[in-house]
């Protein structure tokens, strides 16, 4: 049984949690017995919290800031200065509708369309071309589907730029070495790109357009648009984090290959399609966590929090709570049938979509994994000899060595 009493551990775990990786705030919840942890990460003071209970609290009423909770490399390789995700109150809810009104249903159909559409343009080219990563093949195929979808028309040698810019933001997003250099130098790049998109979008006569490109362009926060770099960062946050999707398609992938049943089940049955998605959120190591700093003073069960506290959600540990799932670290999609569409778990956040910090692509990327797996398991391929391990103490983690290799033969 677990409590809301915090455990307290005074020496810093900075080290540790490098050597750990996902699994680092899980071992001491579950060592101490609590949902709370109190310790020190970077020689600043921190509290770790875990469950649906603390992420619900950590999500509401704007008790949270982003402002200071995140290292700088990691807001540098992904949302950056400026964006939805570093604003607060009245500001981020103005700013948010942008991203509703972008990936509304009818939007979220139509690149659930362009996705499907590159997809089968992919599949013959891999069949040919030896063994594909699927965590490399799709980011690829999700990029293309993405530019077209966003209104952005690129030749394949923009495609292939793009891909492995956006590819080396997410992959850099967890290291404090040469992988987040990296992407922070490519993000450079791609950032030039999407000023000049801004640009170009701004100089067109058309104000009926309802592309994302041209929603983002034409964006205005109180009287005025969006500044030309911010504008930029915010179209990058529509689709870096479409392209990050392939990380959840390569685990789907490697799901059905362990588990041959559930392969030919949903193959068989579109109704156990979304149940075994959800899954695969759930089981997936993804964004391990989300941080922020108190905005007051405020509680939780017996944690006490002041203004400024630094805060961090384990979502990793959240999404295998042993007081919420049964064997946790089995893989069982019929956990969520019954519950497809408001399965319980936070991989992408928690809270009000419209009014708070979830991510607003949530539902675009179920549809997306949705289309993906529906193909993979419908479709005929191998496995190569590879190793299928996955490291958790390697942020993001990958589906094997190589992001899980298949041979398509159909």
């Amino acid at each position: 049984m677990t409590t809301t009493e915090p455990a307290v551990i005074h020496a810093d775990q900075s080290a540790a949690f490098l050597l750990e990786g996902y699994g680092f705030g899980r071992r001491r919840f579950e060592e101490h017995g609590t949902d709370a942890v109190r310790t020190r990460l970077m020689g600043r003071p921190v509290t770790l919290l875990r469950g649906l209970d603390a992420a619900a609290f950590f999500y509401a009423d704007d008790r949270f800031t982003r402002v200071g909770a995140v290292p700088t490399s990691v807001v540098h390789s992904l949302q950056d200065e400026g964006s939805v995700q570093a604003l607060d109150g009245g500001p981020h809810k103005e700013r948010k509708a942008l991203f509703l009104d972008a990936l509304d249903h009818q939007s979220r159909a139509t690149l659930a369309s362009e996705f499907s559409r590159s997809w089968k343009r992919a599949w013959p080219t891999w069949q040919s071309t030896g063994p594909v990563s699927l965590l490399e093949g799709s980011a690829r195929v999700l990029t293309e589907a993405s530019l077209r979808w966003a209104g952005v028309s690129a030749p394949d040698a923009d495609v292939d730029r793009r891909t492995r810019e956006f590819r080396a933001m997410i992959d850099g997003a967890g290291s404090f070495g040469p992988r987040n250099w990296r992407g922070r130098m490519l993000r450079l790049r791609t950032e030039r790109w999407a000023r000049a998109l801004i640009r170009d979008e701004r100089l067109l006569t058309d104000a009926g357009a309802v592309s994302p490109l041209a929603r983002v362009a034409r964006h205005r926060d109180g009287d005025g648009l969006l500044d030309e770099a911010t504008a930029a960062v915010e179209l990058l946050n529509l689709l870096r984090p479409t392209v990050a999707i392939s990380h959840f398609i390569a685990f789907a992938g490697l799901a059905l290959h362990l588990n041959p049943d559930w392969r030919d089940r949903v193959a068989a049955d579109d109704a156990l399609l979304l149940p075994f998605c959800q899954e695969v959120r759930r089981a997936a190591p993804f964004f391990p966590a989300i941080a922020g700093r108190a905005t007051e003073a405020c509680r939780w069960g017996s944690v006490t929090f002041e203004p400024g506290d630094w805060v961090v959600l384990d979502l990793f540990a959240t999404d295998r709570d042993p007081a919420r799932w049964t064997d946790p670290d089995t893989f069982d999609p019929a956990r969520f049938i019954g519950m497809e569409r408001e399965a319980p778990i936070v991989p992408q956040g928690a809270g009000a979509m419209a009014t708070g910090h979830r991510c607003p692509g949530e539902p675009a990327t179920v549809d997306l994994l949705a289309v993906a797996t529906r193909i993979l398991a419908r479709s005929q391929w191998t496995v190569p000899r590879q190793d299928l391990g996955v490291d958790l103490r390697r942020l993001p983690a990958l589906p094997g060595s190589k992001g899980f290799l298949i041979q398509p033969t159909d």
